[in-house]
């Protein structure tokens, strides 16, 4: 299957760099390491967000994302604001995942910068982990600080620790299948419910969202949501093509100035 997709090139070539703060993390976090060869694919979503507040006053804001994987595990995220947040400039900006090359990249139109980083081998990725200035930092299966109480209930075999479940659980309605740009996708819709007086509310509030996945290709073609509190979003499959991605899609483009870190094994927070 192959169809075609329209403005992805312009989206990439026009790509931002984001340097993430002390004790963050890059926004593209590694994935497992693919052992098998993935379908590649390049789609092409239309994201739109409507606030309405209390006024009557309605913000509508508009994005378009690129979601490309190709057959060695390379991953990447471009995603174009068409219409950027009060004051900020309009722009592409671009994370890439390489799990075999053992890369994060990130760059940016605004900027024409690129940030790559280079990852620890897969074997040695336990602890934490920083550039030379510290400015990043990453860490694998690092454990609650020595000595702190673990709630029993909570605990794992082999040390981890259960995350607690969500206050609110969801009412769940299987919504069957759909084509979507010639591809079978299965439906949820998930309703929350914040009952009265939980959170200063007079009344309950609901939000409700859908979301229409592909087992074929492990990607989410069509999501909405429905919230009084955030207003509406929806991002939507306009193009899709299954075939290998351009290589030059997961590299920076010409002319961008690239600085590359790399990382180093340092002492953890709690082990301080």
């Amino acid at each position: 299957m192959s169809i075609s997709i329209s403005r992805f090139l312009p989206a990439i070539v026009s790509a931002t760099l984001v340097i993430p703060a002390r004790g963050q993390v890059p926004l593209n976090p590694p994935k497992p390491h693919i052992s098998h060869i993935p379908q590649p694919y390049t789609a092409e979503f239309k994201i739109t967000t409507v606030r309405t507040l209390g006024n009557g006053t309605t913000i509508t804001r508009q994005e378009t994302e690129i979601d490309a994987l190709d057959s060695h595990g390379r991953h990447l995220r471009s995603v174009t604001e068409e219409t950027p947040a009060l004051g900020r400039e309009p722009g592409t900006s671009v994370n890439v995942n390489d799990p075999d090359g053992g890369t994060q990249s990130q760059w940016d139109s605004r900027t024409k910068k690129a940030h790559v980083t280079i990852l620890p081998p897969q074997e040695q990725r336990q602890g934490c982990w920083a550039n030379d200035t510290g400015n990043l930092r990453m860490s694998w299966n690092e454990g609650p600080r020595p000595g702190a109480p673990v709630n029993p209930a909570a605990a794992l075999p082999g040390g981890g620790v259960m995350a607690p479940a969500p206050r609110h659980k969801p009412e769940v309605e299987e919504l069957g299948t759909t084509t979507i740009q010639g591809v079978e996708a299965r439906g949820r819709r998930m309703t929350t419910t914040i009952p009265a007086g939980e959170a200063g509310n007079d009344q309950p509030l609901v939000t409700v969202a859908e979301y229409w996945s592909s087992p074929q290709i492990g990607l989410t073609l069509r999501e909405s949501s429905d919230s009084p509190r955030t207003g509406k979003r929806t991002r939507e499959l306009v193009n899709l093509n299954l075939s290998e991605p351009d290589p030059s899609l997961f590299q920076p483009p010409e002319g961008y100035e690239v600085k590359t870190d790399e990382l180093h094994q340092v002492a953890c927070a709690n082990d301080r």
